[in-house]
């Protein structure tokens, strides 16, 4: 047992297992680290990194032009600012309204709490079941003709909101809205990765996060300014909304190409029969691309929307059930009730920021509503800046102390803060809203509650990705799909509860929950090694294709 973590038993025996997904061998050393990625394959045969001969690359890139990790940098750079952009406006689409909801509920002939279960509540639950689709047509298809339609759902959506008369047709814009929005919510990760080496992709992912919050938390600033004017309202909200999505669909039209590519696996040489050895060899090097006849694609090629359909491994039927599959394994569980009720806080909190700020004593406009993000807005870029450099520094110092071996429950210290400025910034929320208090007070609350969902939602991330390196795709899956049914079991009548129990009590109970959950993370980090043990024997995912899943 190393600093705490429990050691699988195989069998009912007291040895250890040989392999558990997430343990590795903890070394700074980029050669070390290609040595462990490709084991026994010559290294002296692998490609480096331009101008650093100690830098091999990982994943190795074939050599066909067409591969998105050998486009020219601004090439890539392009591409993954449009990413950003398009994360921005999905964080956008969720609040986009939230700072002026009573008054919208009005317009449209219902109460503050049946608005707010269309605006967050069916919203999350459409966009639950479309993450499971989209995820199986990405697969299938690809990931440009994906982008496509769906930013082009979500423009046209944008504008049938804004012409909307009735709750009925409005509803439907925003079940249309949510769909649009399932895959800028889970595949910008596959994509970095597709285009970005493994020691590069650190940054992109940092940005990612920090643009999905950006997007979320200025909306309502911005927002609310538009909210404000009578001649405009929320009718031309989701109209500017719509030109910003337009927008983005030009981009993604001419500068984003398909960047899905299947690579041949490195191989390690055989030591017995060697002429097969050489076939295998021969058969990689041709699929990889290193037929002198395969030429780079033109521009008009590269506009092409979709490029044919993926071979996989399994039918459709079984890879709509990946996710499924992982949903009730102990680490993607455990992800479900951190990240997943992490991300649930917020929808909770912007659901009801219109009741809570618009009313007596407080009686603010929409515009200083949406001011009110200010606070959730710095706290939540402190979060950032500060999670990915405290989860790298927790893992280090305790895979130094375990001697030289990482494992994945290394990330999860930070939590501890999620528990310490969570229960202070719910509990403070709720008692100075319930005292009356001047409105910084609220808001600073407000803001240090941000700041913890953005420390403990990080670490839960850091933890399932590493524990399932080889099937990120289904865990990623089932960890949204855990967060948006807790949104829309959680916000069905937040608002109604809040207006009878008031702020102090509702907040406290969050409060509570989110320490309940904090200290489910101590077993979770004693017995994580176990859990991920058990997960590798018990449900099998082919490591040769990720797309391919069977429970044993």
């Amino acid at each position: 047992m190393g600093c705490f973590v429990l050691e699988p038993k195989a069998h009912g025996k007291a040895d250890e297992v040989e392999h558990v997904p997430g343990t590795a061998v903890f070394n700074e050393d980029p050669v070390a680290a290609a040595a462990a990625a490709f084991d026994g394959v010559d290294l002296s045969t692998l490609k480096r990194a331009r101008g650093r001969e100690d830098l091999i690359l990982i994943p190795q890139p074939s050599d066909d032009p067409n591969d998105p990790l050998l486009w020219p940098t601004w090439k890539k750079q392009v591409f993954f600012w449009i990413l950003i952009f398009g994360t921005c406006l999905v964080g956008a689409a969720g609040p986009l309204i939230a700072a002026d909801q009573r008054h919208i509920a009005s317009l449209l002939g219902v109460s503050a709490n049946t608005f707010a279960q269309i605006l967050s509540s069916w919203f999350v639950f459409t966009l639950a079941i479309a993450t499971i689709v989209f995820q199986v047509a990405t697969v299938k298809l690809g990931k440009r003709p994906i982008y496509l339609f769906s930013s082009i759902l979500l423009c046209v959506s944008a504008v049938w909101a804004s012409y909307a008369d009735s709750i009925g047709s409005f509803a439907a814009a925003r079940m249309f809205q949510a769909i649009a929005m399932a895959p800028l919510e889970f595949l910008v990760g596959a994509s970095i990765n597709d285009v970005f080496y493994v020691h590069e992709r650190g940054i992109y992912v940092a940005v990612w996060t920090a643009a999905l919050l950006l997007g979320i938390n200025c909306t309502p600033i911005l927002a609310g300014q538009v909210l404000k004017k009578p001649e405009l309202g929320y009718v031309w909200v989701f109209r500017y909304f719509a030109i910003a999505v337009g927008v983005l669909i030009v981009l993604q039209f001419f500068f984003m190409p398909e960047s899905t590519f299947v690579r041949a696996p490195v191989l390690p040489p055989k030591t017995t029969d060697s002429t097969l050895d050489h076939e295998k060899r021969e058969a990689a090097h041709v699929e990889n691309g290193a037929d002198s006849n395969l030429l780079k694609k033109s521009f008009l090629q590269e506009l092409n929307p979709q490029n044919g359909v993926y071979k996989t491994k399994t039918n459709v039927f079984v890879l709509l059930a990946r996710p499924f599959l992982m949903l009730f394994t102990p680490t993607v569980f455990w992800g479900g009730i951190c990240y997943g009720l992490g991300i649930t806080w917020l929808v909770m909190l912007a659901v009801t920021i219109s009741v809570v700020f618009g009313s007596p004593p407080y009686n603010f406009s929409s515009a200083s509503v949406g001011l009110t993000y200010v606070g959730p807005c710095l706290g939540a870029l402190f979060g950032t800046v500060l999670a990915g450099p405290l989860t790298d520094w927790s893992a280090k110092i305790l895979s130094r102390r375990n001697h030289g071996i990482y494992e994945p429950e290394f990330k999860l210290l930070p939590v501890a803060l999620y528990l310490i400025f969570g229960v202070l910034g719910f509990v403070g929320y709720g008692w100075t809203l319930s005292d009356g208090a001047p409105w910084i007070g609220p808001v600073i609350f407000f803001g240090i509650c941000n700041f913890a969902i953005v420390l403990g939602t990080t670490a839960a991330i850091s933890y399932i990705v590493d524990c399932h390196r080889h099937t990120t795709d289904a865990a990623l899956g089932a960890l949204i799909f855990w967060k948006n049914i807790w949104s829309f079991a959680l916000t069905w009548n937040f608002t109604e509860q809040l207006l009878h129990y008031g702020p102090r009590n509702c907040f406290a109970i969050i409060a509570a929950v989110i320490a309940f959950t904090s200290l489910c993370t101590i077993p979770m980090y004693i017995c994580g090694k176990k859990a991920r043990s058990w997960t590798h024997r018990h449900i099998r995912f082919s490591e040769e294709d990720e797309m391919s899943a069977v429970a044993h």
